[in-house]
């Protein structure tokens, strides 16, 4: 037993004591997208608060690996997770961990094992470009463009426009007539149908679909009918922009002339939750998610990294799929954000959907990834050391691991239906030629008939997992948010039937919310934190219900005395209510939508 050794229940008080700041930025979380995931500097610190160097670290959820990655900078670590153990007060011991990772997903397991054997980062940039350039060796004039004064140039990325039918006449309208304006930069809510001059509501009026010839399946299909609108490109050092003319329309469908790549999956789409009949119109299959001169392009690189270095290739499909799914589909988008705005402000697609917006971009494949490749780069200069990560690509239900083998878990949940991942990863996953096995997805969803008590009952066989291979003086690290009492009972259930007590709770506070947080009413925002240990008596959720009034009123005093105003918004108050009820083992009675309305009415009185 080394429990002497470890940090004592008293000094981990103080680490869940404040909000644990949780960035969204930085090379190591930019390297990859990937859902939900938490920055492995904040998980660094809690990693060597909770063991001492050479003890072993376990993630039962592990997504793309940050637990791996946080187990990693605990050997060297840099400044800033320095730092952030020192304001926190952590009672880190600095050192080399070992990790073991499990993810069911294939996509988030490649992820993973990739960062957890990072290549050498400046062979890896060297590689990059040589792949690049052979690329656009390959493909010619792919992404030429001329700019307003015809010089020859590059187009940087394209607009694309959905369009509009007229309700009253069937007249056709592009969305970009129809809906943008600029001095100042706005999206109209109506137009006038420049037909029969009626006013029309843009997002309630049909859109226009188009049948077409798809070479790749040799048939003829159903799609949304959209159209190339406003060019953006480069010509020597000067970037430009104009409207797309024939020419361009003519060069955009160019590609399919071009032989496709036979690396190029034909993969129809296993439509799950995330399906919706409009946007979604005609896309059966994985290439219609893209522009033909972007599928070409990506076929283009994965094909040619076969042409790499045998110990790179792992490395240029990271590169290659970071910005995938992302950055290189319909998905991608662009925004206003500020009324003073000249021009839209690129991104990339939405997180945790698959929405088509009725302004998809095209980018340049070839340019986008060069700018990747040294954000990649950056991230693997930083991981550098002695410790091992395994990453086991399987279900968490059954874990092949001794009894009491794990000193500490770290682990993110799957929060019941808010992200299907399996859905979501298909883009990236067909080009890994491995699909994850949904039949062990835990998860809510209708489209694969898993129901609340089914989700309840697989997060119940991981955390009696979690309990046997974890050491009598261990300790799990739970971080996980729902909107919903009912995914956050069962989550309850799983834990205390599995032997594991609340011993603290604190509050992930993330430093940039993702788009389902910021837009949606009923999301939390702050993800609670629950520190788990082994309870010597199996307990269970008390039969009293939690007086959710009483609690709130009790949250807002200790709020108002709070120098962060984030304590006083409604979403940090549902999570400090969780919390409560997960360390007192109170059943979580009340949704976040109700809980929202009950603290905005008390909130408005005071």
């Amino acid at each position: 037993m080394r429990s002497e050794k470890r940090p004592k229940p008293s000094k981990l008080e103080g680490l869940y004591s404040t909000p644990l700041p949780a960035s969204r930025s930085g090379s190591l979380f930019s390297a990859f997208p990937y859902p939900t995931k938490i920055s492995p500097e904040s998980i660094a610190v809690f990693i060597a608060s909770h063991t001492k160097p050479g003890d072993t670290v376990l993630d039962v959820f592990g997504g793309s690996g940050t637990t791996g990655l946080g187990a990693m900078l605990c050997e060297n670590p840099p400044s800033e997770v320095v730092d952030l153990a020192n304001i926190l007060k952590a009672p880190v011991q600095w050192g080399p961990r070992n990790a073991i990772i499990y993810e069911l997903s294939t996509l988030g397991a490649f992820v993973a094992q990739t960062m957890a054997d990072p290549p050498d980062p400046a062979r890896f940039l060297v590689e990059a470009e040589k792949l690049i350039a052979r690329c656009e060796a390959s493909t010619g004039n792919l992404y030429d463009a001329k700019s307003p004064n015809g010089e020859c140039g590059i187009l940087r990325h394209a607009i694309w426009s959905e369009i509009i039918e007229c309700p009253h006449c069937g007249a056709h309208t592009r969305f970009w007539d129809a809906a943008v304006r600029f001095d100042p930069l706005r999206l109209e809510e109506s137009f006038d149908c420049s037909r029969c001059r009626k006013n029309t509501l843009i997002a309630g009026a049909p859109r226009s679909d188009e049948i077409f010839y798809d070479p790749i399946l040799r048939s003829s299909e159903l799609r949304r009918r959209r159209e190339i609108v406003m060019m953006y490109g480069r010509s020597g050092k000067y970037n430009w922009r104009r409207p797309a003319t024939e020419e361009d329309a003519a060069l955009a469908e160019h590609a399919i002339d071009f032989k496709i790549p036979t690396s190029a999956p034909i993969a129809s789409i296993p439509w799950g939750d995330l399906h919706r009949n409009g946007y979604h119109t005609g896309i059966t299959h994985a290439h219609h998610f893209y522009t033909p001169r972007n599928w070409l392009a990506f076929a283009t690189i994965w094909d040619e990294i076969e042409n790499a270095p045998r110990h790179m290739r792992d490395p240029l499909r990271f590169l290659a799929l970071s910005y995938n799914a992302t950055h290189a589909t319909l998905m991608t988008r662009v925004v206003v954000k500020k009324s003073n705005q000249r021009d839209f402000v690129l991104t990339g697609a939405q997180t945790g959907v698959l929405y088509v917006s009725s302004l998809p971009v095209e980018k340049n494949l070839f340019e986008g990834l060069r700018r990747k490749a040294k954000t990649i780069g950056r991230a693997f200069t930083v991981l550098n050391n002695r410790g091992t990560v395994r990453v086991v690509n399987a279900s968490s239900r059954q874990l092949d691991l001794q009894d009491n083998s794990i000193d500490y878990v770290f682990t993110d949940p799957p929060f019941g239906g808010f992200i299907p991942y399996a859905e979501l990863n298909f883009l990236n996953e067909i080009w890994l030629g491995r699909l994850t096995n949904r039949r062990d997805e835990i998860i809510v969803s209708n489209a694969q008939v898993k129901s609340v008590e089914t989700y309840g009952l697989l997060m119940k066989e991981v955390f009696a997992e979690i309990s046997r291979v974890l050491k009598d003086d261990g300790k799990a690290t739970v971080v996980f948010h729902s909107a919903k009492a009912d995914i956050w009972r069962r989550l309850q259930e799983a834990h205390i039937k599995a032997g594991l007590c609340v011993e603290f709770s604190s509050i992930l506070d993330k430093l940039q919310g993702s788009f389902k947080q910021v837009n949606s009413g009923v999301s939390v925002r702050g993800d609670p934190l629950l520190l788990l240990a082994k309870s010597a008596i199996p307990g269970s959720l008390k039969n009293k219900t939690a007086d959710t009034e009483a609690i709130l009123m009790q949250l807002l005093m200790a709020a108002t005395e709070a120098p962060d105003k984030k304590e006083r918004t409604p979403e940090r108050l549902y999570s400090r209510y969780v919390a409560h009820c997960m360390q007192q083992g109170l059943p979580i009675s009340i949704d976040a939508a109700g809980f929202y309305s009950r603290a905005r009415e008390i909130l408005g009185s005071i």
